[in-house]
This record gives C-alpha cells, sequence and structure tokens, in this order.
C-alpha cells in the first residue's frame, strides 16, 4: 500500500470471519498499524483469535461490534463505522463477511470519500497466493510468505504448548537418523518385520520395569528384521545377540520403534532444508485458546501461508478411518479451507481407507511410497 502524501491517518477494517488468515496476511503483508475488527454476535470469539494474532508493539487494535441481524441494521451498523472514519485513508478488507456486509460496508464507507477522507478495498485471494486492490489504483499484489508456525495457529484460535522439545528432538533424532531413513526408504520391503518390532516395543515401552524392555521373539529374527535389529544394535538402540531376545536400551528407544520413527523420518526430511526454519514442527501438542482442548499433531509444516498436516502411522491401523476423519477436522480447524493433509503409512492400507481418504481430500503415502515423501513435498510447495 503507498504512503499517503498528506500524512492521513491510514484505518484498515476488517471482518471477522472464520477463514481469518485471510484478513491477517495483507495485515501483515502492508504492516497495518490501525486495525478494526469488525466483529458480528458470532463472530465474536473469531476476532478475539484475529486480534490476538495481530498483537505486535505500535499497533493499535480495536474490535467493534456490528449488528448484521437485518439488512437495515447492516446499513446502520456501517454508517456509524463511516462516519467514525471522517478524514482517514480507510483500506476495507474484503475478504471476510457475507456479500452483504461488504455491500454495506462499501456503500457506507463512500460516505468517507463524500468527506475529506479516501476508501480502498482489497480481496485476499489465498488460492491463488494474490491480494487484488479496488480503488484510486486497482492492481494485483503478489501475497508474501507471512505467516510462521505461530502466528498460522493463534489466527484459528490455537497456541503451541511445550514445544521447547523441538531442538532436543532434532538432536536425538540425528544420532539414530541412520537406522530411521532404514526404515523409512525401505518401509514397503520391511512391511511385517516393523509391526513385529512394532509390537515388542510397545509392550517395553508400556512397562513400568527395568525387566520389561527385555522382549522375546518366537523364534531367532532374521532376514529383513535381522538385518535391522542388526542395525539398530550397531547404533546402540538394543542389546542384541542374533537370538530370540532383544533388549531396548530405555523407554524412550522403546516409544521410537513403536511409531516414533516415522515422525523422525519425517523430521530429518524437514530439517534438511525444504522448509524455513519457524515454519514447521514435529510431535507437538497444541491448545485451543477458547475450550482448552489439546490435540497432538504428528507434524506441521506452514509454507506460503498454507498449512500442511502429516498423520504418520508404523503399524497396522485398525481404525484407519476414525483417523483419517479426525485429520480433516483438525485440517478444518487449523488450517482453514486451503490446508493439506497427508496420511503417511510404514504399512500398506486397503482400498477402502484411500477411497475415505480421497473423499475427505487426504493424500496417502503407504509402504514403499513413504520413501517418496520428499519428491511429494517438493511438489506440495511448488503448488
Amino acid at each position: 500500500m503507498p504512503d499517503k502524501e498528506n500524512h492521513q491517518r491510514v484505518v484498515h477494517v476488517c471482518i471477522a470471519t472464520g477463514q481469518n488468515a485471510a484478513n491477517l496476511i495483507p495485515l501483515e503483508q502492508y504492516d497495518a498499524r490501525e486495525v478494526w475488527i469488525l466483529q458480528t454476535p458470532t463472530m465474536r470469539a473469531n476476532a478475539a483469535n484475529l486480534a490476538q494474532a495481530l498483537k505486535k508493539e505500535g499497533r493499535q487494535i480495536e474490535r467493534i461490534d456490528f449488528d448484521d441481524s437485518s439488512p437495515r441494521q447492516l446499513e446502520t451498523s456501517a454508517e456509524a463505522v463511516a462516519h467514525r472514519l471522517d478524514g482517514c485513508h480507510v483500506v476495507l478488507h474484503a475478504t471476510g463477511g457475507t456479500k452483504l456486509m461488504v455491500l454495506a460496508l462499501r456503500d457506507g464507507l463512500r460516505l468517507v470519500e463524500a468527506g475529506s477522507g479516501t476508501l480502498e478495498i482489497l480481496y485476499a485471494e489465498t488460492s491463488k497466493q494474490q491480494i487484488d486492490w479496488l480503488g484510486h489504483a486497482p492492481r494485483t499484489d503478489a501475497m508474501a510468505d507471512v505467516l510462521d508456525l505461530r502466528l498460522a495457529l493463534l489466527v484459528q484460535g490455537y497456541r503451541i504448548e511445550g514445544d521447547s522439545r523441538h531442538a532436543a528432538a532434532q538432536q536425538r533424532a540425528a544420532t539414530r537418523a541412520g537406522v530411521t531413513r532404514e526404515m523409512g526408504e525401505n518401509a514397503g520391503r520391511y512391511r511385517g518385520s516393523l509391526s513385529a518390532l512394532a509390537g515388542r516395543a510397545r509392550r517395553a515401552a508400556d512397562g513400568g520395569q527395568e525387566r520389561d524392555l527385555v522382549q522375546h521373539f518366537e523364534y531367532a529374527p532374521g532376514g529383513a528384521l535381522g538385518q535391522l535389529l542388526a542395525k539398530a544394535a550397531h547404533h546402540g538402540l538394543v542389546d542384541w545377540d542374533g537370538g530370540e531376545t532383544v533388549r531396548f536400551t530405555s523407554r524412550e528407544v522403546a516409544e521410537y520403534f513403536a511409531g516414533g520413527w516415522i515422525e523422525e523420518f519425517v523430521l530429518l526430511k524437514l530439517t534438511g532444508g525444504l522448509v524455513k526454519p519457524g515454519r514447521f514442527s514435529s510431535n507437538l501438542r497444541v491448545l485451543s485458546v477458547d475450550k482448552n482442548v489439546p490435540n497432538e499433531i504428528d507434524a506441521i509444516v506452514i509454507h506460503r501461508n498454507r498449512v500442511l498436516l502429516i498423520e504418520c502411522k508404523s503399524g497396522k491401523q485398525s481404525r484407519a478411518q476414525d483417523a483419517l476423519y479426525k485429520l480433516a477436522q483438525l485440517r478444518q480447524q487449523l488450517g482453514g479451507s486451503v490446508a493439506s493433509a497427508l496420511y503417511l503409512s510404514a504399512q500398506r492400507v486397503d482400498e477402502q481407507v484411500l477411497q475415505r481418504a480421497a473423499e475427505y481430500r487426504i493424500d496417502v503415502l503407504c509402504a514403499d511410497e513413504v520413501a517418496k515423501f520428499v519428491p511429494w513435498l517438493r511438489d506440495w510447495l511448488e503448488r
């Protein structure tokens, strides 16, 4: 937005909505210093989320009640806003609200132009990554990449709880990267071996005694599983001499083999430079601000103001369709209409699961396809 030569007071007026990222992005891109958030009775919580995400030193934020109960009340509310803005340069964000609200505000704010003020209207098209302007200088601007992980979650009404483990998780993942890559890049070859190992690891992780770290197979593992255990022993993750007994060196290592390894596989790929720092995390816990309800997320990526959620599964999934439904719900809650979701499974999934994933618009990579995660991610980043 160009500087006003006459140094008019610039006020950005936006309408709180369920897709508040479309409000936040241009406000951040154009460094809005004074923001009025219009809140209808049903959008007060969304207005609070937007205000929280906008908090910045030197920025003025005002939430204004807006009655949308009837066309007459719409016009009355719009005129009341306009009267307060006489002499200002007003930027109306037309992305949120109903069509009637936007029309009423456009007509009401023309009173500003009838006085000594000016009016511009912008519309943020997140799916096209562009911002369209109407007014004295109609134009289209490319949408800047302004949302980091914190902002993307805040504007949707969520905050990160206990993400301090992230640096430690990266360091831990790096120490056993060889084993993680072996499993991830050869998941299709290992197949049942991963499930067999995960079953023993889960019992070890859930046990409360040191002796529970020792687990037994029905026979001495050979083939792919034997090769994997030998590699794990070489890296100090298990004690195994080639026989029927394996000892996990800690409960944390048992959790890793029980399923955490596939999350680390994703984390290793994300830390390889594909995604900007501060735009991704794994194995994090987020809390909804209004309901105080926690959600566990295996991995999340923010790129060009879009959210990608990744659900990771290493063993057989008896309730895969329930997991897909939850993933679809979280995608909408955390990322809105332009968010994406990926279901990453070390095991094959059946046709019914694939059909349900397609219905929910969730991409699936399973078994041998896990090794294609990086090409898939590159494709998503370029969309």
